[in-house]
């Protein structure tokens, strides 16, 4: 918390008076937006963070053409570059996580936030995009303080059958997303 001394007026005269104003450590993310269509609300109850990549190392223009013809889609787009794009905002469904299951919960689709990755498995995933990733992160806890209490989980763990998916691949290193200040 700090203090601020602010001055008001009263009259013809100038009172001060102290306001506490609590300060946010996070700054606000530049998000561009290209928008897919949403599949309707989203269950917000149980906020869920699925870790994707696009599976060829495409941009996010050419990312959101695929997936424009195959009617799916992501919340967000981490570019290599660290960019960020929106998809389809977190308040709707995203058809990111196919056929689902994991610790006995199915429809994924349904409630998680799916997060995609420019890459491809066995490819290293930049410095940048984690960076942005942490921060994208944050700012989703910030938004849902329930995901805070789930785990960040990547496709491969929520695709059923098991073994169907193998996104984002053995080079995603989950501990790069740095979670220090929630």
């Amino acid at each position: 918390m700090t203090s601020v001394l602010l001055l008001y007026r009263r009259g013809s005269m100038f009172k001060p008076f102290i306001m506490l104003v609590a300060m946010m450590s996070f700054q606000q993310l530049k998000i561009n937006k290209m928008p897919l269509p949403p599949r309707g609300i989203r269950d917000s109850t149980q906020n869920y963070i699925v870790i994707h990549n696009d599976g060829t190392n495409m941009t996010a223009r050419q990312t959101h053409g695929v997936l424009r013809r195959r009617r799916l889609s992501y919340h967000y787009f981490v570019a290599r570059d660290g960019k960020i794009y929106e998809y389809v905002n977190p308040k709707y469904i995203a058809r990111h996580a196919g056929i689902s299951l994991f610790d006995g919960i199915k429809l994924w689709n349904n409630f998680s936030i799916g997060i995609c990755l420019q890459g491809m498995n066995g490819l290293m995933y930049s410095d940048q995009q984690y960076e942005s990733l942490s921060k994208l992160v944050q700012q989703l806890h910030n938004r849902y303080p329930d995901s805070k209490t789930r785990p960040i989980l990547t496709h491969a763990q929520v695709a059923f059958p098991f073994g169907r998916k193998k996104d984002p691949g053995e080079t995603f290193d989950l501990t790069r997303i740095k979670l220090d200040s929630i």
